[in-house]
Protein backbone atom coordinates (compact mmCIF):
# COMPACT_ATOMS: atom_id res chain seq x y z
CA UNK A 1 0.00 0.00 0.00
CA UNK A 2 1.89 3.43 -0.74
CA UNK A 3 -0.60 6.80 -1.09
CA UNK A 4 1.59 8.05 -4.05
CA UNK A 5 0.98 6.91 -7.88
CA UNK A 6 3.76 9.29 -8.69
CA UNK A 7 6.49 7.05 -6.56
CA UNK A 8 4.89 3.98 -7.91
CA UNK A 9 5.19 5.44 -11.58
CA UNK A 10 8.68 6.53 -10.57
CA UNK A 11 9.46 3.20 -9.06
CA UNK A 12 8.18 1.43 -12.07
CA UNK A 13 10.48 3.22 -14.20
CA UNK A 14 13.51 4.29 -12.90
CA UNK A 15 13.82 1.35 -10.30
CA UNK A 16 12.98 -1.92 -12.69
CA UNK A 17 16.33 -3.95 -11.30
CA UNK A 18 14.83 -3.51 -7.27
CA UNK A 19 10.65 -3.91 -8.24
CA UNK A 20 10.91 -6.22 -11.42
CA UNK A 21 7.73 -6.28 -13.01
CA UNK A 22 5.50 -5.96 -10.00
CA UNK A 23 4.27 -2.53 -10.27
CA UNK A 24 3.07 -3.47 -14.23
CA UNK A 25 0.06 -4.53 -12.79
CA UNK A 26 -0.14 -3.95 -9.46
CA UNK A 27 -1.82 -7.29 -8.27
CA UNK A 28 -0.11 -10.77 -9.21
CA UNK A 29 -1.02 -14.13 -7.38
CA UNK A 30 0.56 -13.88 -4.22
CA UNK A 31 0.75 -9.70 -3.69
CA UNK A 32 -1.67 -6.83 -4.33
CA UNK A 33 -0.16 -2.57 -4.38
CA UNK A 34 -2.84 -1.04 -2.87
CA UNK A 35 -2.58 3.07 -3.76
CA UNK A 36 -4.39 4.65 -1.40
CA UNK A 37 -4.22 6.70 2.33
CA UNK A 38 -3.36 3.39 4.86
CA UNK A 39 -5.20 4.14 7.60
CA UNK A 40 -8.59 3.27 6.14
CA UNK A 41 -7.39 0.39 4.76
CA UNK A 42 -5.58 -1.01 7.95
CA UNK A 43 -9.14 -0.35 9.56
CA UNK A 44 -10.59 -2.41 6.86
CA UNK A 45 -7.79 -5.19 7.43
CA UNK A 46 -8.05 -5.42 11.32
CA UNK A 47 -11.41 -5.33 11.24
CA UNK A 48 -12.14 -8.64 9.26
CA UNK A 49 -8.92 -10.18 10.76
CA UNK A 50 -6.75 -10.37 7.66
CA UNK A 51 -3.11 -10.73 8.43
CA UNK A 52 -0.08 -10.26 6.81
CA UNK A 53 3.80 -11.75 7.02
CA UNK A 54 4.95 -8.08 6.66
CA UNK A 55 4.58 -4.79 6.57
CA UNK A 56 6.68 -2.56 5.51
CA UNK A 57 6.35 1.13 7.21
CA UNK A 58 8.05 4.12 4.29
CA UNK A 59 6.27 7.32 6.19
CA UNK A 60 8.43 10.00 7.32
CA UNK A 61 10.99 9.57 9.75
CA UNK A 62 10.54 9.27 13.37
CA UNK A 63 9.71 13.74 14.21
CA UNK A 64 12.73 14.99 14.95
CA UNK A 65 11.63 17.21 18.51
CA UNK A 66 9.64 15.39 21.00
CA UNK A 67 8.46 19.38 22.20
CA UNK A 68 4.73 19.36 23.63
CA UNK A 69 3.44 20.99 20.48
CA UNK A 70 4.76 18.00 18.28
CA UNK A 71 2.21 15.89 20.12
CA UNK A 72 0.11 15.26 17.82
CA UNK A 73 3.06 13.89 15.14
CA UNK A 74 3.69 11.07 17.44
CA UNK A 75 0.24 10.51 18.05
CA UNK A 76 -0.41 9.87 14.08
CA UNK A 77 2.97 7.58 14.10
CA UNK A 78 1.69 5.69 17.47
CA UNK A 79 -1.70 5.19 15.61
CA UNK A 80 -0.26 4.00 12.40
CA UNK A 81 2.10 1.65 14.46
CA UNK A 82 -1.16 0.29 16.47
CA UNK A 83 -3.31 -0.22 13.24
CA UNK A 84 0.05 -2.02 11.64
CA UNK A 85 1.00 -4.44 14.10
CA UNK A 86 -2.86 -5.23 14.61
CA UNK A 87 -2.40 -6.66 11.11
CA UNK A 88 1.04 -8.69 11.63
CA UNK A 89 0.53 -12.36 12.22
CA UNK A 90 1.74 -13.73 15.61
CA UNK A 91 5.49 -14.39 13.90
CA UNK A 92 5.26 -11.41 11.28
CA UNK A 93 7.70 -8.47 11.33
CA UNK A 94 6.91 -4.30 11.11
CA UNK A 95 9.72 -2.65 9.22
CA UNK A 96 10.44 0.98 9.58
CA UNK A 97 13.12 3.71 9.36
CA UNK A 98 13.78 5.70 12.71
CA UNK A 99 15.96 8.63 12.05
CA UNK A 100 19.33 9.78 11.94
CA UNK A 101 21.50 7.88 14.38
CA UNK A 102 22.47 11.26 16.52
CA UNK A 103 18.76 12.46 16.94
CA UNK A 104 18.78 9.93 20.18
CA UNK A 105 16.40 11.65 22.28
CA UNK A 106 13.94 11.48 19.52
CA UNK A 107 14.85 7.96 18.83
CA UNK A 108 14.48 6.86 22.45
CA UNK A 109 11.06 8.42 22.44
CA UNK A 110 10.16 5.95 19.50
CA UNK A 111 11.31 3.01 21.40
CA UNK A 112 8.92 4.61 24.59
CA UNK A 113 6.41 4.55 22.29
CA UNK A 114 6.58 1.61 21.20
CA UNK A 115 5.87 -0.19 25.15
CA UNK A 116 2.78 2.39 24.81
CA UNK A 117 0.90 -0.05 22.18
CA UNK A 118 -2.16 -1.76 22.23
CA UNK A 119 0.08 -4.75 21.53
CA UNK A 120 3.07 -5.89 23.37
CA UNK A 121 6.17 -6.09 21.01
CA UNK A 122 9.55 -6.20 20.67
CA UNK A 123 11.97 -4.87 18.44
CA UNK A 124 15.66 -4.42 16.89
CA UNK A 125 17.33 -1.59 15.49
CA UNK A 126 20.23 -1.60 12.91
CA UNK A 127 22.47 1.51 12.06
CA UNK A 128 23.54 1.98 8.38
CA UNK A 129 24.87 4.74 6.33
CA UNK A 130 22.39 5.91 3.65
CA UNK A 131 24.55 7.21 0.99
CA UNK A 132 21.67 9.63 -0.09
CA UNK A 133 21.26 10.97 3.25
CA UNK A 134 25.00 11.37 3.63
CA UNK A 135 24.33 10.22 7.44
CA UNK A 136 23.78 7.24 9.88
CA UNK A 137 20.73 6.21 9.90
CA UNK A 138 18.01 3.75 12.06
CA UNK A 139 15.99 1.09 11.10
CA UNK A 140 13.57 -0.93 13.37
CA UNK A 141 12.06 -4.50 12.79
CA UNK A 142 9.20 -4.85 15.54
CA UNK A 143 7.04 -8.06 15.75
CA UNK A 144 4.47 -9.33 18.40
CA UNK A 145 6.03 -10.39 21.96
Amino acid sequence: MYIDQLVIDGCRKHMRKTCGNVLDNLKGDCYEVLVQDCIPVLKKFGEEGRTFDFVINDLTAVPISTAPEEESTWEFLRHILDLSIKVLRPNGKYFTQGNCVNLTEALNEYEKLLGRLSCKVDFSKEVVCVPSYMELWVFYTIWKK
